[in-house]
């Protein structure tokens, strides 16, 4: 299985905010994939994960990114110090409402946060939720988004692609991905999922998602 996915959320991120001159912050940086990415573009760039495996994958993956073990929840940084605030697929892995509040304590003002989230709608995270089903977090952070008091100065829909071989690497890459036992009743309801897709070579699946900048109530983006 390949994907553009991280690649294609770097591209959004690089069309919507301005990063030169900018210190950000990156919560939920995983194996700093995207970091990577972003990194090149951005004069301080600090990015932080619960996981801490997944932090010392990340310093070993690129340089020019302070990482850190460090949860959305509770951000161990001092009031208004950063201009921008990105949510990586990250915001419906926590408590949505308490990591929105805490990027606004350490937010300065007229800073902005931008979230990319998946859309449950979509192939992939229909394709995915057969083994974890994220459908009630991910509704649950938009709530929070709306609920939170800030602003949404723009909200976008986009999409990546992943592409599977074919359908044994269909079958088999939604269990790499999650890191769990392959289960043949469930990599059957996969096929049962994509339907006639399974016919094509290679099988292509969205992977829907959203962009929103967003920012405190005293400034409209």
């Amino acid at each position: 299985m390949e994907t553009d996915s991280d690649q294609r959320i770097a591209e959004k991120i690089f069309q919507i905010v301005e990063l030169k001159g900018k210190i950000v912050l990156e919560v939920g940086c995983g194996n700093g994939r995207i970091s990577s990415l972003l990194a090149p573009k951005i004069d301080q760039l600090i990015a932080i994960d619960p996981d801490k495996l997944m932090i010392e994958e990340a310093k070993a993956r690129c340089i020019g990114v302070e990482f850190f073990v460090g949860s959305g929840e509770n951000l161990d940084f001092p009031d208004n110090i950063f201009d921008l605030i990105i949510f990586t697929l990250s915001l419906h892995h926590q408590n949505s409402a308490q990591a929105l509040k805490e990027a606004k304590r350490v937010l300065k003002k007229g800073g902005t946060i931008l979230v990319i989230e998946p859309v449950v709608e979509g192939e992939i995270e229909k394709l995915l939720s057969l083994l974890i089903n994220e459908d009630n977090t991910i509704l649950d952070a938009q709530k929070a988004i709306i609920e939170s008091g800030l602003n949404i100065g723009q909200s976008q829909h986009f999409t990546a692609k992943w592409y599977f071989d074919d359908i044994i690497d269909l079958q088999k890459s939604p269990f790499d991905y999650y890191k769990m036992r392959f289960d043949i009743q469930i990599a059957e309801e996969i096929l049962n999922q994509v339907g006639e897709k399974v016919s094509n070579n290679p099988i292509v699946l969205d992977d829907l998602m959203i962009i929103q900048l967003i920012s405190g109530p005293e400034r409209v983006i």
